[in-house]
């Protein structure tokens, strides 16, 4: 038996992968499907990572949206990121990285190059930028949506998934685990596949591992604006925008400075068309309370009180539409607690004799094909494809490359 903790996009994805190879699959979650970060998740599929491993990985997964789009409810409205001056060698880098992957994208450069191409979609477009990178294959994914077919294919695969029983411990066996321990009993255990997502820290502590993890909060929401929103010309449907500036930034609402170096914000029409979801820098926590998980149980969950500003007056500096708009917006606030690894880069590896880690460091829907390399790792033999994600790289120092942008984990 292989019983896989976790029943987000990672566990599903490796369950799938491994009743595939003819292997008797578990999943077991202490809540329900989609329950922790992925249920919750703005799902966003972008390729645009500044460390190279990782740009096949992505191309690998859009692969598998784009097998079924519909089942996955996936946009291809592409992803678009706008930077200043200082990220620009990024992009240079990024869009080689795309070349060699195989992943088709488009880049520009020159503050007037740019302000021509971004103004052709958005005639109002303002926010000064001195490079940008099109990718027209990504876009975004219904969370939700995204979690329950990836379980329909792993129950037609044969898959047994129980929602409501929690891990508990691990009886070990040396080097092995011998059975997984939960509230509802003891379940004897072959391979154990660990993928529960924030919760990865305190099953690995449990096995003596230390996964030297850091939690930070996102900050997100849903923001609507009567009649105003995010398509283009002639009522084209918008990119994925990515959008970063130097600084400062001053507040729609009253002029006053918010942040006086760089920051960022990302956002994209919501799910019915209307609206806008986005998000923008994260908070980092200390000692974070996972449980009850997510900002519709757990208040603490949910952006700060100054989000709101931030990211709508981001919105106004990008867009003349929303200028002097900053009392009408409504937000429903949304968030979550993510855990991220000390390079902000997945682990995929074996932590004991028959124990396999995924610890997906906020990835989820980017890397989706992760769980069924994992798979491959797992029976078949080492997979080439995932050694650069290996957990004893901190220990090596062969850390992921960081690129120049605003966010704490460059």
């Amino acid at each position: 038996m292989h019983v896989v903790v976790g029943a987000g996009v990672n566990g599903l994805s490796a369950a799938w992968g491994l009743a595939e190879r003819g292997a008797d699959v578990l999943v077991l979650d202490k809540g329900r499907l989609g329950g922790g970060a992925s249920g919750i998740a703005g799902g966003i599929v972008r390729n645009y990572y500044r460390s190279e491993p990782i740009a096949k990985l992505v191309r690998m997964s859009v692969e598998m949206f784009e097998e079924e789009p519909e089942a996955y409810g996936f946009r291809q409205v592409g992803y678009l990121a706008a930077v200043p001056a200082a990220q620009v060698d990024d992009l240079v880098a990024i869009r080689a990285q795309h070349e060699r992957a195989g992943y088709d994208s488009e880049l520009v450069t020159g503050a007037e190059e740019c302000r021509e191409y971004l103004t052709w979609t958005w005639p109002d477009w303002e926010a000064p930028v001195a490079g940008l990178l099109h990718e027209r294959r990504s876009g975004w994914a219904d969370a939700m949506q995204t979690v329950r077919r990836l379980a329909e294919r792993a129950r037609a695969a044969g898959v047994e998934i129980r929602e409501g029983v929690e891990v508990t411990g691990f009886e070990r066996n040396d080097d092995t685990v011998a059975a997984v321990i939960t509230d509802r009993g003891p379940v004897e255990c072959e391979t154990v596949v660990l993928a529960p997502g924030p919760w990865a820290a305190g099953l690995l502590a449990m096995l003596g591992v230390d996964a030297r993890l850091d939690y930070w909060k996102a900050q997100e929401g849903e923001f609507t604006l009567h009649g105003a929103g995010l398509s283009g010309r002639a009522g084209s449907e918008a990119p994925v925008v990515h959008l970063d500036q130097a600084g400062p930034l001053r507040s729609d609402r009253d002029g006053r400075v918010l942040t006086e170096g760089a920051w960022g914000i990302y956002f994209r029409m919501g799910r019915t068309g209307t609206g806008i979801t986005g998000g923008g820098l994260p908070v980092l926590l200390e000692e974070p309370n996972l449980d009850p998980y997510g900002p519709e149980h757990n208040p603490a969950h949910a952006a700060e009180p100054e989000f709101k500003d931030f990211f709508t007056s981001g919105l106004a500096t990008a867009l003349r539409r929303f200028r002097g708009r900053a009392g009408d917006w409504q937000l429903s606030a949304a968030g979550g607690i993510v855990a991220h690894t000390p390079d902000n880069y997945p682990v995929c590896d074996w932590v004991l004799g028959n124990t396999y880690a995924i610890v997906d460091s906020g990835h989820g829907f980017k890397t989706l094909a992760i769980g069924r390399l994992a798979a491959d790792d797992i029976t078949d033999g080492r997979e080439p494809l995932l050694d650069p994600f290996r957990l004893d790289r901190f220990e090596r120092g062969a850390l992921h490359t960081a690129s120049s942008g605003p966010y704490p984990w460059t």
